[in-house]
């Protein structure tokens, strides 16, 4: 726990004792969350040196990040919803891998720590939720600048867990229609006006550094919106899987970091 004093906002988020009253508090709150529309945020959840130590980490190595723009159907690969795929949405943004962190780097340490896994396993309802091993994309931190955007999808599945690292100026800011999706072949009129930025119920999220969220986006269709310019927004992704020692294709690690190993 000591190791997580310099990651963790441990005077808000104490994860020293998940059985505590406080700790059982806030795991309710970010259940009641996930229940109300798929998406748990914990704002603050790290400290501002950590975000500052990450973000230098990163801009170091400027010239090792990988920018791939790609189409894709919203519905998921092989339309995992069921549709036809008549429809595709752009994602673009420049990458990085978890192997190019350094190996004390403060991110590393919150990835594989225990005490941070268990948390995630007691807010998500899932005893088996385990770290990836893959060095490259279990822990990857991803940048949208002017233009970037990662359009209208489905998750191929639930828990998906974020961490905002900077907040971009204009633009970028993430928005998603609860449980919308249709098992039918057609889209739906819902979520063709949701594709063309029309639905009123679209809900639009503007989240400062340091939040963590945890967000089920396999019903929820969502985005995140075109970065404008002179904008700079950073995110790390932090992997897991129902399954242990879970590696990452060749093709995901191509695509998303222009190389395999």
């Amino acid at each position: 726990m000591s190791e997580l004093s310099n990651v963790v906002n441990l005077k808000k988020y104490s994860l020293d004792d998940l059985n505590s009253k406080a700790s059982r508090e806030l795991i309710s709150s970010c259940h009641s969350q996930l229940d109300s529309d798929g998406l748990c945020l914990l704002p603050n959840f790290v400290t501002a040196a950590f975000i500052d130590e990450i973000i230098s980490e990163v801009k170091e190595q400027e010239m090792k990040l990988f920018y791939t723009e790609h189409w894709r159907t919203p519905f998921g690969t092989g339309s995992i919803k069921g549709k036809k795929n008549v429809v595709q949405t752009r994602a673009s943004m420049r990458s990085f891998g978890y192997d190019l962190l350094k190996p004390d780097s403060k991110l590393r340490l919150l990835y594989e720590s225990d005490i941070f896994l268990a948390f995630l396993r007691k807010i998500l309802k899932n005893d088996k939720l385990f770290k990836c091993i893959d060095p490259m994309i279990s822990c990857l931190i991803t940048i949208c600048r002017e233009g970037d955007e990662l359009g209208w999808h489905y998750d191929p599945n639930d828990g998906v867990v974020t961490l905002l690292l900077q907040k971009s100026t204009n633009g970028g800011e993430f928005e998603f229609v609860p449980d919308v999706a249709s098992p039918g072949i057609e889209p739906t009129k819902k979520e063709l006006s949701i594709l063309d930025n029309q639905d009123e119920d679209i809900i639009s999220i503007s989240q400062n550094p340091g939040t963590l969220s945890l967000f089920n986006g396999s019903n929820s269709l969502h985005r995140v919106a075109p970065v404008d310019k002179n904008s700079e927004r950073i995110m790390a992704v932090l992997s897991y899987s129902n399954e242990p020692d879970y590696m990452f294709s060749s093709n995901i690690r191509n695509r998303f970091l222009g190389r395999s190993s």
